[in-house]
């Protein structure tokens, strides 16, 4: 029912291609239907623990329960028993002797290794299905909700983690499109800036006022075109990193994903591994095939500037100028527009109200217009937060 609602009010935008938000809600809806139906099947939990188990066969700090077929059917599920301490139970990790750190670092590590090199992850890590037994090694429980990643998004995903770690704009930017989660828009400069910006800072936590006063200009504009998209792959993905980072924070206070996940990153991506270097050559072959076609590209493109530059002379090409300071000011002016509107709703609600109060026998209808009264206020006052939003903004981008 939600999603036909959905389907119904929900409004198609358009940036660069056409994109539906109802679409995106039933991409989500069947990623959760198909992982939810699953998960009472006690036959395919059976199986998901069993591939999950072959998966970190080499993994030691990784247990996973054997399942007892012979007393499991559709309805009963036989598990072996596998004791632990819960993962963020801080004070009998710290009492038996174990680095919580440590643990923070293998729980991230453990699922960069299922969504990039596996591709099949535990879709539902939350604290209950995550212990620690006394060996320090990690412990997953129900294998009901798994998700599983296609070889062509886990080859993207690899795409923006070698982009990430070259710092290469280009690349992420590129991957990131193949992926669904950027959509092209008309100001893609913008998003190169501000991807640019935090892969220069990623080490490092940046302030706010830092931030906004190196890229306010484009994040303004990324917000306004909206390009960033959320994938119906990736829905119990992102779930599950957020578990993870609630629970890194809650062993580690100073736990920083990015930190984590960099050696990691660096072994995935065959800098330590010499048995896997197909990827470093597939990538260099990548870069000579695009310079050879650069080069062969250039009397054409000479050709296409020169053309350019013929159809402004004429005038059959006019050049648009973005200007985001405009932008913002009628952005704000046309929030104000709206607040001025509800406050006269609001003022008018009251006054029949007040009169319909008055007159006496009508108190069912001024109770209705008082009601309405106090929504349009809401509202009003909704509209001037944001009006201090903006301005606070545009203070910040201009020092």
């Amino acid at each position: 029912m939600l999603l036909s609602l959905a389907n119904r009010h929900t409004p198609c935008v358009s940036g660069g291609v056409a994109w539906c938000a109802s679409s995106l809600l039933q991409g989500i809806y069947a990623e959760c239907a198909s992982v939810l139906y699953d998960e009472i099947d006690y036959i395919n939990e059976g199986r998901n623990a069993d591939r999950f188990r072959r998966n970190f066969r080499d993994t030691p700090w990784v247990r996973t329960p054997v399942v007892h077929w012979e007393f499991s059917s559709p309805r009963v599920l036989t598990l072996e028993y596998l004791p632990g301490v819960k993962i963020t139970d801080m004070q009998r990790l710290q009492a038996a002797g174990i680095a919580t750190e440590l643990v923070a670092r293998l729980a991230t590590e453990a699922y960069l290794m299922q969504v990039l090199r596996h591709g099949f992850f535990h879709a539902d890590p939350h604290p209950g299905n995550v212990s620690v037994d006394a060996q320090g090694r990690l412990l997953f429980y129900d294998y009901g909700m798994m998700g599983e990643i296609v070889p062509n998004v886990r080859e993207r995903l690899l795409d923006v983690f070698y982009g990430i770690y070259k710092k290469d704009t280009s690349g992420v930017i590129r991957a990131l499109v193949e992926l669904g989660v950027i959509t092209p828009s008309g100001d893609m400069l913008s998003i190169r800036r501000a991807i640019g910006y935090f892969l220069e800072n990623i080490t490092r936590q940046t302030e706010r006022q830092e931030a906004i006063g190196k890229i306010g200009e484009d994040l303004f504009a990324i917000a306004i075109d909206q390009p960033f998209r959320f994938p119906a792959t990736f829905t119990f993905v992102l779930r599950a990193f957020s578990t993870l980072e609630g629970i890194g924070k809650t062993l580690n206070p100073a736990y920083n994903f990015s930190e984590v996940a960099t050696p990691y990153a660096q072994e995935l991506l065959q800098l330590q591994d010499v048995g896997q270097q197909g990827f470093i050559i597939e990538q260099l072959q990548q870069q000579a095939t695009e310079v050879t076609q650069a080069a062969a590209a250039m009397p054409l493109r000479v050709a296409r500037i020169d053309s350019t530059l013929e159809q402004l002379e004429t005038g059959n090409l006019k050049l648009r100028v973005r200007v985001l300071e405009g932008e913002r000011a009628a952005r704000r002016q046309g929030v104000l527009q709206v607040a001025t509107i509800n406050t006269i709703a609001a003022v008018g609600l009251l006054d029949v109200g007040t009169q319909l109060a008055l007159r006496g026998g009508l108190e069912l209808a001024a109770g209705a217009c008082y009601s309405l009264a106090a929504l349009f206020s809401v509202l009003v006052a909704l509209g001037f937060v944001r009006v201090q939003r903006l301005d606070k903004f545009e203070k910040e981008i201009r020092g």
